[in-house]
This record gives structure tokens, C-alpha cells and sequence, in this order.
């Protein structure tokens, strides 16, 4: 192979207890660590471990950046069929199902028409400096504006990878707007009478997601959404 030698070291840092032949760090990290909304049974964590133990002060992550982005959407038949579908089950009403249905994010390929708003980056990791804190006790805030009229049923998320370190830059977005993939899109539908908006108006919010134990794969999330000069609503996932 010549003097210059490519050697593979597969595996997470939580099984690796030191590099092999001696070696003390490494060039490049390449891992696939990310979930559902980015956040959602990542492995984030194991990444950023791997970098402080073992990547050189220039070497390279692949990937190196990720973002999470955020609209608002309207979906009424997917609210009719998973919602409104306990105000009658076969002629029983199950509505105290509502509350818990509300309370679960839901993996989902959305349609790009579904969408109410512009979109908002709300998370722009770096993967050479970033930490687990910023990730996991994320605290943002944003501001869309609605592009039609609509009712809102809630927010839509998904994220964007990059390989800014390549030769020739590239990235993927798992967005309603790009090819369906894995990640699809996690939509959070907001309990509660649908709010009519119109185009043009302005949204104000915050989301907030907390890691509660470190380690588990249970994320608290907070949306507040605020439409022109309307009261502040608050929805938990």
C-alpha cells in the first residue's frame, strides 16, 4: 500500500476502550448518529465523545453541520383520521383519547402544500465545537410568516446534513420539499381549535427541548406560538 496506510476503526466510543497499534488519534470521524427531528434516538452523544477522546485538532467530521428547521402547517385530513376519529369510534366517544393522541410527535411524510409559513432555522450545530448541551437543552426562538390562509394545525419539522469538509461541498435535507427518506418529517399537531391565519401574517415562538435524563432517548418539548397580537398558546410533547 505504500507508506501512506488508510486504516478503518469501526465501532462507538462507548465500545472502543483504545485506538488499535498504538494509535493515539484519529483523522476523520464518519458517522450516521442522527433520529427523528435530528434529536430522536440520536447518538450524538457517542460522536462528540469519539471527538474529544481521539480527533486530531484538524482533523475532519463527516458529517460536520446539521440544522433543524421549522414551519407551520395545516393538515385536516390527518387531523380528521387520528384526532377527531375519537369524538366517535364506532358510536362510542373515546375524546378523553384526544389529550395523549396531541401529546405524541408524529413521524410523518408530509405533503410540501401542506405548509402554511416560511421556514426557521432553529438549531445550526457545528459538529467540530459543538456540545450535547447545545442539542439537548435547546431553547429557541423564531419567527415565520404565513404565506396563505389556512387553519393552523401545527408545527413541521425536519433538518439538513452537510459535508462542508468534502472537496466539493454537499448536503441533504430531509424537508417536505426534498426527496422522502428515512427521517421523513416529525410533525407536532397542536390540541385545540385550529387557529385561522392568512397570508401575511406574522408568528412569533419558541420551542424548547430538554433531555431530562442523560443517557434515555425521552425528549420533553415545548412549543409557544404567538399569531400577530394574539394570546401566547402553549403546546408540551
Amino acid at each position: 500500500f505504500g507508506p501512506e496506510v488508510l486504516q478503518f476503526i469501526c465501532g462507538t466510543s462507548s465500545s472502543i476502550e483504545q485506538l488499535p497499534d498504538g494509535m493515539e488519534q484519529v483523522d476523520v470521524i464518519v458517522s450516521q448518529w442522527m433520529g427523528y427531528f435530528l434529536m430522536y434516538e440520536a447518538r450524538l452523544d457517542e460522536v462528540l465523545q469519539a471527538r474529544q477522546r481521539w480527533l486530531k485538532p484538524d482533523g475532519l467530521m463527516f458529517p460536520d453541520r446539521a440544522k433543524l428547521y421549522l414551519a407551520l402547517m395545516e393538515d385536516l385530513d390527518y387531523k380528521q383520521h387520528h384526532f377527531d376519529y375519537f369524538d366517535n369510534v364506532w358510536g362510542f366517544d373515546f375524546t378523553a383519547m384526544k389529550e395523549a393522541a396531541h401529546g405524541e410527535p408524529v413521524v410523518h411524510a408530509v405533503d410540501q402544500g401542506s405548509l402554511l409559513s416560511s421556514s426557521a432555522c432553529v438549531l445550526d450545530l457545528d459538529l467540530k465545537s459543538c456540545s450535547a448541551e447545545d442539542c439537548f437543552a435547546l431553547a429557541s426562538g423564531f419567527q415565520v410568516t404565513c404565506q396563505r390562509h389556512g387553519y393552523l394545525n401545527g408545527a413541521l419539522c425536519w433538518f439538513e446534513i452537510s459535508f462542508n469538509a468534502c472537496h466539493k461541498p454537499i448536503s441533504f435535507s430531509t424537508g417536505p420539499e426534498s426527496l422522502l427518506t428515512c427521517w421523513k418529517q416529525t410533525a407536532f399537531f397542536f390540541k385545540g381549535e385550529p387557529v385561522a391565519v392568512r397570508g401575511g401574517d406574522r408568528v412569533q415562538g419558541m420551542v424548547a427541548v430538554k433531555r431530562l435524563v442523560e443517557g434515555r432517548r425521552h425528549l420533553d418539548i415545548k412549543f409557544a406560538i404567538k399569531v400577530n397580537s394574539s394570546n401566547q398558546a402553549i403546546h408540551y410533547f
